[in-house]
């Protein structure tokens, strides 16, 4: 019986993980960027982020939320923090509260990445 409800628990996060839903440790804010409610990790929407060495992936994972609009602003294949080319990139889980927020949030994740402060 152990087994079973261990390989339905490994089964349901391989499917959530797979159909590109966040959970809630991998969104980087806790409220949501157009509601303020807070964020239960059902529902986020990916933004990718470029960076053109690990320093920099290192520096911006330390504190999200601390750069979210400097990375929200770069050029597009331009790292966010040297302006050089990017060659290498994080995906970044926005949290939102809803559906109807989560396509407001699909249209332009980068004016509501931006949005994102630390708290």
């Amino acid at each position: 019986m152990k087994t079973l409800i261990k390989s339905s628990l490994t089964a349901i996060c391989v499917m959530a993980l797979g159909s590109g839903v966040a959970l809630a440790a991998d969104t980087v804010n806790k409220k949501c960027p157009i509601s303020g409610k807070a964020v239960d990790g059902s529902k986020s929407v990916k933004y990718t982020a470029s960076f053109c060495c690990e320093k920099c992936v290192a520096k911006f994972q330390k504190d999200p939320t601390a750069h979210a609009a400097k990375v929200a602003k770069a050029e597009k294949g331009k790292c966010a923090f040297s302006g050089k080319a990017a060659g290498e990139s994080v995906d970044i889980h926005i949290g939102v509260c809803c559906g109807k927020c989560e396509k407001k949030v699909k249209a332009d994740p980068g004016k509501f990445l931006a949005k994102l402060q630390k708290k």
